[in-house]
């Protein structure tokens, strides 16, 4: 498994215990070259507490950017969606938790 791979899986099971927990948040995974997937989209996409959240999740060190993911982050920032760009679960919690009052 790749270094990025296990990020975007901690980040998936932080969120789906939230979920199970009862908490106001709902996450999925997005697969690339999926029927409705788009080059550039984050790796995941999450609802918390309302707010639409995309996250893309790079490894701990040195994980950088594609020019198209650095595009569809600016898109999201223009529409006002909240951006991550996770190397670790440390960095989606800190968001999660404050969007939570946790």
């Amino acid at each position: 498994m790749t270094p990025e791979k296990i990020v975007q899986n901690q980040v998936l099971d932080y969120l789906r215990d939230l979920e199970k927990q009862g908490l106001p948040v709902m996450s999925d995974r997005r697969q690339a070259g999926g029927f409705s997937y788009k080059m550039g989209q984050a790796d995941v996409w999450a609802s918390i507490n309302g707010r639409h959240i995309e996250i893309e999740c790079k490894r701990p060190s040195g994980g950088e950017q594609a020019a198209m993911q650095m595009k569809w982050e600016m898109k999201c920032k223009k529409a006002n969606v909240m951006y991550i760009l996770a190397n670790s679960l440390e960095s989606v919690k800190e968001v999660v938790e404050k969007l939570l009052n946790l």
